[in-house]
């Protein structure tokens, strides 16, 4: 907890992406925080594995994963967050990227916020309510319930 009249310092800006639109308009919040505390931003994307049906074999029930399209997907995240990085560079912020495997989204957001040691996350949040939002969950939510540090969330609507 911090004392109060402490400064705060920002070392590490997580800033997860899905490859949306929606989910870039969180860039110019995380690029005026990077600028402002000469921080890092880490950019990532977590990929879900396809879950293939379950196919009874020999030894019972068994759920495949489709691993060769995820070695695909990985580069063409890769590549698309490098895209986002080589243009913030450009404007003089150190940024990385860091893709990785999940079943679920916010929980992969979390444990790389915990292992990065990062100091804020910055992400967008699609808006959803009623319906829409118990039927795909929010990731958001999740995070901002879990995450190890403070969450900013940037409210996003339509397209």
């Amino acid at each position: 907890m911090r004392k109060k009249g402490e400064i705060v310092m920002l070392k590490k800006i997580l800033v997860p992406l899905d490859g949306s639109e929606l989910a870039e308009r969180a860039l110019p919040y995380a690029t005026a925080l990077g600028e402002k505390f000469e921080a890092e931003l880490i950019l990532l994307m977590v990929l879900q594995p396809y879950l293939l049906p379950p196919a009874t074999g020999h030894y019972g029930d068994v759920v495949y994963i489709d691993y060769p399209r995820m070695e695909e997907r990985r580069k063409e995240a890769e590549a698309y967050l490098a895209r986002i990085r080589d243009r913030l560079t450009g404007q003089k912020i150190a940024a990385r990227v860091e893709v990785l495997e999940n079943l679920a989204v916010a929980d992969g957001i979390v444990d790389v916020a915990v292992e990065e040691g990062v100091d804020v996350i910055v992400k967008t949040t699609h808006g959803r309510s009623g319906f829409s939002r118990w039927v795909y969950g929010s990731v958001a939510t999740k995070v901002l319930q879990e995450a190890p540090c403070p969450v900013f969330l940037v409210r996003v609507t339509g397209g």
